[in-house]
């Protein structure tokens, strides 16, 4: 039997050195997403929506003493960081308020902004 060389970048090869690398490709490949699945699962911790409502809401009561007359609503999510918009509806005195506020990973709120109290 005679062996076929192949000639790759100026280099000589026979078949047994060109079809070792694809033998191993499955592994190498299951090593590198294992690994990786490894390494997305402790970064992608996040606050819940309900925490993030829960904490947006106590941020909004330190602003504006009252009460919370409708459950708070997860406006957007920032894909990358992972801060949340949040929308908070507070009662104080004979107003209706709505506060906003941007909550991180770790469900620290930062308030935004508020809208002018409605009757």
């Amino acid at each position: 039997m005679v062996k076929v060389l192949h000639f790759i970048d100026n280099r000589r090869y026979s078949l047994s050195t060109i079809s070792r690398p694809l033998f191993l490709m499955p592994i190498k490949i299951t090593i590198t997403c294992f690994i990786s699945l490894l390494m997305a699962s402790n970064v992608s911790a996040e606050c819940r929506d309900l925490d993030s409502i829960k904490s947006s809401n106590e941020k909004a009561l330190e602003l504006l003493p009252g009460e919370v007359f409708l459950p708070g609503k997860v406006l957007k999510k920032h894909h990358p960081s992972g801060i949340k918009e949040v929308a908070s509806y507070i009662k104080s005195q004979n107003l209706y308020y709505t506060v906003f506020a941007h909550v991180n990973a770790d469900c620290n709120a930062t308030l935004i902004k508020r809208t002018n109290g409605k009757y």
